[in-house]
């Protein structure tokens, strides 16, 4: 029979080893309940950036959409001036034609030198405000050139805030979620190139612009309104010198236009390298008592180019030595030049540039070129270093002098020597396009009704690793992506 003694002290080691299961159990749910708080902590972040993200995009893209309408209407608006310039020079060509039917009329006499008053008074006004007008034209594009100019700067800043560099709204929003923190640098952004890449792909490659500029191609009625004027009277001007003398003026089959193309007669795109047009054509009748009816063809018209370009030009016809046909000398290229053009091969160019979008894309795999929005938050655990918290425990143990045996609740590595230290979240959101009622109506930034939403980072050929696409190994990157990689080859379908 064993002594009393030697079973003393079996509870206490029993006691000890339940006490040492116990702490690292409460050690695993400490470690294991923080790591999931602070998981949704940055899961959060990624979220807020990926809406943040898509929410800018929108007010991007609808932004420019609005300053692309008025770059349209100040392409409008120059044509509109042209317009004005060519029809007013058709009161030159009405003189000329009204000269040379007095001439032809001896009874008319008297009002030759009536016209010659009236050509005096209009020639008096006529440099100064044919210059005016050419000016007028000249700014009207500097101001939509710097419309177009704005939308590549909000780009640029757009592009930015989307990057996850320092300055994008994943960065800003983990240093907003790291105040007060001990670890101010642990929470951090991760680069998502895949964001500016969708954003550049949204806005390139296509024809957009061309077709939405088209519009202010044409001038026709819908700025000059000139077709089919009746007979002219009154009792000043060139009407008043021929009423003096009897004589009447009549001018039939009048119209004109605006527009752009490579030479004149209607024609030309925006995305092409062309001039700026004006003209006017009527048919002039002018009757004196007994003399036989005089009608003439008469045509005016303006060209505007860029700086570097020469050809500059305003004419009238018909002509006469006395008030000639077209602007004099240099004048011709100072009143209607446009802007400086660069590069000198896409030039002349009345088109002032702008963003597009790219409307050459038209499969679902894509979105039809819609953007989505990566926003990649990260926790990197060695800014804690390996005394961070008193919960993660590191230590040795074993039971005999041959094995020993460790535990390591840091959670920095796995046993193979893989760094499970950073901590990632990808969140993603979508910039994309819809007017109400006309879910047909394709992507466009001519149309201000863009809007945001979060989507599942999947959404596209791109992101669905099952379709080829490597967007989010290439974002997340290291050991998460070969991670994501063995779930989705093992039916993970938690994207979804």
């Amino acid at each position: 029979m064993s002594s009393p003694h030697l079973r003393r002290g079996q509870s206490l080691v029993l006691f000890s080893l339940t006490m040492m299961l116990v702490t690292l159990m409460v050690c695993l749910t400490l470690s294991f309940s923080m790591k999931v708080r602070e998981k949704m902590e940055t899961q959060s972040v990624a979220d807020l950036a990926a809406y943040s993200s898509a929410v800018a995009t929108a007010r991007t893209f609808n932004s420019i959409a609005l300053m692309r309408r008025a770059t349209t209407g100040h392409m409008v608006a120059i044509s509109g001036v042209m317009s004005l310039i060519s029809w007013t020079s058709m009161m030159r060509a009405n003189v000329n034609a009204a000269r040379m039917a007095a001439r032809g009329c001896p009874r008319a006499a008297a009002a030759l030198e009536a016209l010659d008053v009236q050509n005096a008074e209009i020639e008096q006004q006529w440099h100064k405000l044919d210059a005016e007008a050419g000016v007028q034209a000249f700014n009207i594009q500097i101001l939509a050139f710097y419309l177009a100019v704005m939308q590549g700067k909000m780009f640029e800043q757009l592009q930015e805030s989307v990057s996850g560099g320092e300055e994008s709204f994943t960065a800003k929003l983990a240093t907003l979620a790291s105040e007060g923190s001990r670890y101010p640098h642990e929470l951090h952004a991760g680069p998502t190139p895949v964001s500016v890449g969708e954003l550049v792909h949204a806005t390139s490659a296509g024809d957009d612009h061309a077709m939405d500029m088209a519009m202010a191609s044409r001038g026709y009625e819908f700025i000059t309104r000139r077709q089919g004027m009746p007979a002219l009277t009154g009792p000043r001007g060139i009407l008043g010198a021929l009423a003096a003398a009897g004589g009447s003026m009549r001018i039939t089959n009048g119209g004109g236009s605006a527009y752009w193309g490579s030479a004149l007669g209607h024609g030309g795109r925006a995305d092409k390298t062309w001039f700026t047009w004006a003209e006017d054509h009527a048919q002039v009748e002018i009757l004196f008592p007994g003399c036989v009816p005089f009608r003439v063809g008469a045509t005016a018209g303006v060209k505007a180019t860029d700086q570097q370009d020469t050809s500059d030009n305003h004419w009238w016809t018909p002509a006469s030595a006395q008030i000639g046909n077209e602007d004099p000398g240099m004048e011709k290229q100072y009143r209607h030049t446009m802007l400086p053009c660069f590069p000198r091969e896409y030039c002349p160019n009345t088109f002032v540039g702008g963003m597009a979008f790219n409307t050459t894309d038209r499969t679902a795999d894509n979105l039809w070129a819609q953007p989505k929005l990566f926003a990649l938050a990260q926790r990197d655990y060695k800014e804690r270093g390996t005394l961070g918290d008193p919960w993660n425990l590191f230590f040795r143990f074993h039971f005999t002098s041959a094995r020993s045996s460790t535990f390591d609740n840091r959670g920095l590595h796995l046993a193979d020597g893989t760094d499970i230290s950073v901590q990632s979240a990808l969140a993603t959101g979508l910039a994309y396009y819809h007017r109400r009622g006309r879910w047909n109506e394709p992507p466009n930034l001519w149309n201000p009704f863009w809007r945001a939403t979060l989507v599942a980072s999947d959404i596209d050929a791109g992101g669905d690793l099952r379709r080829g696409g490597t967007d989010i190994p290439d974002t997340v990157g290291g050991s998460a992506a070969e991670a994501y990689r063995q779930l989705i080859l093992a039916g993970y379908r938690g994207v979804h």
